[in-house]
C-alpha cells in the first residue's frame, strides 16, 4: 500500500480539488485531511478510505455524485471535469462505461469483453477503421482478447459512470448498442464458444506467418493490421452489410462448432 499522505496529495492533484472540500466530500472534518498532510498518524479506516478512492476512480465518481452538496458547485464542478478527463482518456475503459449504463450493469465482464472485440471487428468491417486503437492481446490459457480491461472489472467491479456517452461519437454509440443487443441474444456459453473459437483462429493465422518463443510463453499480440485482415477474410461478404447480418456469422461459427463437438463425441 502507498504512503497515505502522498495518496492524498495524488487524489487532490488528480481530482483538481482543494483539502477542505475533499474532507467535507468524504463526510469527515474540515481539517481533517489539512492534519494528515501536516504528519497525523492515519487511523486504519481514514488509510484503507483513501487508498480505496485512490486506486479506484470509480469509487470517486460515486462519491462524489452521492455528496455533491457537501462542497461548493465549483469545487465540484472543478473535481468532475478532472475525473472525467481521468476517466475517458481511454476509449476501451470509455465503451466499457458506456455498456454499463446502458445495460444498467447487468452485464458479465466477459460479455462486456465480446462487445468491445465484436464492435471492433464490425467497425473495421463496416466503416474500415478501428473502434480503439488498441492491438488484441491473448495471455496464455486465456481466451480473453483484452484481459487488462477484463482483470480491471474483475477487480473494481462494473459501474455506470455519469457522462460516459460523452466521450463516444453517435456512430460509436450505435455501433456497440448494436453490438451489445446481438450478442445478448446468445447464451453465455454461445458468447464464450465464439470468443474461444476467434482466438484459435487468430492465433493459428499469426503463428503461421512466425511466431517466436516469447510469445508462446508470454501471450500473443494480434496487431490492427492482422485483426482486420482476418476479419475481412472470415467476413468477406459483410463489409458493406449492416451490423445485424454479423449474426449470420455467428450462427454458422456455432454451428461448426456443434457439429465438431458431436464429432468428437462419437
Amino acid at each position: 500500500m502507498e504512503d497515505t499522505k502522498e495518496q492524498l496529495v495524488q487524489i487532490m492533484e488528480q481530482y483538481n480539488i482543494g483539502k477542505k472540500p475533499l474532507s467535507k466530500l468524504l463526510g469527515w472534518g474540515e481539517t481533517t485531511v489539512i492534519n494528515q498532510l501536516k504528519g497525523a498518524l492515519p487511523g486504519r479506516e481514514f488509510a484503507e478510505k483513501i487508498n480505496d478512492i485512490w486506486e479506484n476512480p470509480y469509487l470517486f465518481s460515486e462519491i462524489l455524485e452521492k455528496n455533491r452538496d457537501k462542497i461548493t458547485e465549483v469545487a465540484y464542478k472543478k473535481a468532475r471535469k478532472a475525473l472525467d478527463d481521468r476517466l475517458f482518456r481511454d476509449k476501451a475503459a470509455n465503451i466499457i462505461l458506456y455498456l454499463a449504463g446502458y445495460s444498467n450493469c447487468d452485464t458479465a465482464p466477459y460479455q462486456m469483453v465480446a462487445t468491445l472485440f465484436y464492435s471492433q471487428a464490425a467497425s473495421l468491417l463496416l466503416y474500415g477503421k478501428p473502434l480503439i486503437d488498441e492491438d488484441i492481446v491473448y495471455k496464455p490459457r486465456n481466451y480473453m482478447p483484452y484481459p487488462e480491461v477484463y482483470s480491471s472489472m474483475l477487480k473494481k467491479g462494473i459501474r455506470a459512470v455519469k457522462g460516459s456517452e460523452n466521450g463516444l461519437s453517435q456512430e460509436e454509440i450505435s455501433l456497440v448498442s448494436s453490438m451489445h443487443k446481438l450478442l445478448n441474444g446468445y447464451s453465455p456459453n454461445a458468447v464464450k464458444t465464439l470468443l474461444k473459437d476467434d482466438r484459435n483462429a487468430l492465433i493459428m493465422r499469426h503463428r503461421s506467418s512466425g511466431a517466436n518463443d516469447e510469445e508462446r510463453t508470454e501471450g500473443i499480440t494480434i496487431s490492427l493490421s492482422e485483426f482486420q485482415e482476418y476479419c475481412l477474410n472470415e467476413n468477406p461478404d459483410l463489409k458493406v452489410a449492416d451490423i445485424k447480418i454479423i449474426r449470420k456469422y455467428f450462427d454458422e461459427k456455432l454451428k461448426k462448432s456443434r457439429n465438431k463437438e458431436k464429432k468428437n463425441g462419437n
